[in-house]
């Protein structure tokens, strides 16, 4: 579009030589100032829609590296919400019968037979009760 104004303009002037226009006459002068103004207007709209093109160009650039840095933020999000998804597991409390240390176990420690105190080493046995069953008891 834009090269089309300057070829149109180009033309416009090729009209007025070839007429034999007179450009020192009073209408003259007028229609060669205009002709001066739509030429500089012709050349400002192709600069400015080069321009344009240019801003295009860097916009659609920053799209696509603003897409990849989303993409990434969001890739990092899911994976710690794949983290968040993972219930923690139960911890539990237990006393050593021999030393008297206080050891902190999962439930899977808790219910193996083979629990050994990480302090004095020894081997021991311990009786999980249901809260239901000290609940009948305190009755």
């Amino acid at each position: 579009m834009a090269m089309d104004l300057n070829a149109k303009a180009a033309y416009i002037r090729g009209l007025m030589t070839g007429m034999e226009f007179d450009p020192e006459s009073k209408n003259g002068k007028i229609i060669a100032a205009m002709m001066d103004l739509l030429e500089e207007m012709a050349a400002t709209v192709v600069e400015h829609d080069d321009a344009l093109d240019q801003v295009y160009d860097e916009l659609e650039t920053l799209d696509q590296d603003l897409d990849d840095v989303i993409s990434d933020v969001y890739e990092l999000e899911d994976d710690d919400e794949d983290d968040e998804d993972e219930e923690p597991a139960d911890l539990y409390e237990v006393t050593c019968p021999n030393c008297g240390a206080v050891v902190t176990v999962d439930e899977d420690t808790l219910l193996s037979q083979d629990l050994t105190c990480p302090n004095c080493h020894a081997a021991f046995d311990i009786e999980i009760k249901d809260e239901e069953d000290e609940d009948d008891t305190q009755e």
